[in-house]
């Protein structure tokens, strides 16, 4: 009979140490999955911001080489201004107007340019941004969707058990 007691108590505790153990490691591995997925959603919160702080960016600098066109076509106007009147050619003269009409058409197809190429870069930063960022978000969902997936606490308890108590049917 003290032998069954003995078994009795050393099975019992084992079946509680057991399930503590069992409900530790549950605990842990969906904080584990919860943390992976609160890091990739984070990082997509800060692909998405970076995009946007460089978007302004972009634009700030072409805003800085718009301005430089401007300065670079006003000081070819005054130059080539000086270079026609020296030459004897008034402004109202058909060949000084074309000259002065050119340089003004290559300086707004310089704007033109600068502008195409602002558009493209910012387009190509935020597909970018965004396909990175949905990725992430796509991970997070993955690494929920794995922890939920995950067999339930109950059922491997159940099953550890289960096979723990089959053998106090020996005592």
């Amino acid at each position: 009979m003290g032998g069954a007691i003995g078994g009795w108590l050393f099975t019992g505790g084992t079946v509680l140490s057991t399930a503590a153990s069992l409900i530790e490691a549950d605990k842990a591995q969906d904080q584990y999955y919860e943390s992976m997925a609160a890091t990739a959603e984070a990082q997509a919160k800060q692909l998405e911001e970076t995009a946007r702080r460089n978007t302004q960016y972009a634009f700030e600098d072409a805003g800085y080489q718009n301005s430089e066109l401007m300065r670079n076509y006003a000081s070819l106007l005054g130059q080539q201004k000086t270079a026609l009147a020296a030459s004897g050619l008034s402004s109202t003269s058909a060949t000084a107007q074309m000259i002065l009409k050119n340089s003004r058409l290559n300086a707004l197809m310089d704007q033109e340019m600068l502008n195409d190429n602002i558009q493209r870069s910012v387009s190509e930063m935020n597909t970018t941004a965004s396909l990175q960022a949905m990725q992430q978000r796509t991970q997070a969902q993955q690494y929920r969707n794995t922890n939920n997936s995950r067999t339930s606490l109950w059922l491997r308890m159940g099953s550890t058990l289960g096979n723990l108590f089959s053998g106090m049917n020996r005592y």
